[in-house]
């Protein structure tokens, strides 16, 4: 039996491309070693990532992630026993304007293309409607519009 979790939270402070690179070099290579996949999602300052994978290193995962001092309101949005891998790589995905350039290793196009899964768990469906509600970008409520709506 398996372990899954989704979050959300909001970067304390602003990413660019290459943070973002790193976090998901270092993200790959820590989750990699402690058996755990998943998708981590990045749009606009905010952050949402489903975790998979034995039980106890997804909650000290979980546990490192709401003391990390670069997440602001950490939020538990679902958490379920699987017996089947959702994502059986990790990967992210964000917004980047690629002008053509190689993406990097483990980057997803989720946000890009969709999810073409017939997955309808509660995980999958919170990771799609963070990719199609205007209320998950928080310059939605600031009235601004999504440039990939």
């Amino acid at each position: 039996m398996l372990q899954s979790l989704v979050y959300m939270s909001s970067a304390a402070e602003p990413f660019d491309d290459d943070a973002l690179e790193g976090v998901l070099e270092h993200a790959r290579s820590r989750n990699t070693a402690d058996g755990l996949t998943g998708l981590l999602v990045h749009r606009n300052g905010r952050f949402m990532q489903l975790l998979e994978g034995p039980y106890d290193a997804v909650l000290s995962t979980y546990q490192r992630i709401l003391a990390d001092d670069r997440h602001d309101d950490v939020r538990l949005l679902a958490e379920e026993s699987i017996h089947t891998r959702r994502f059986p790589e990790w990967s992210m995905a964000y917004d980047r304007d690629t002008d053509g350039a190689a993406v990097p290793e483990g980057f997803s196009d989720f946000l890009e293309t969709g999810d073409r899964s017939a997955d309808s768990s509660r995980s999958r469906e919170l990771l799609r409607w963070f990719r199609n509600h205007p209320m998950a970008d928080p310059m939605a409520a600031k009235g601004k519009h999504r440039r990939d709506a």
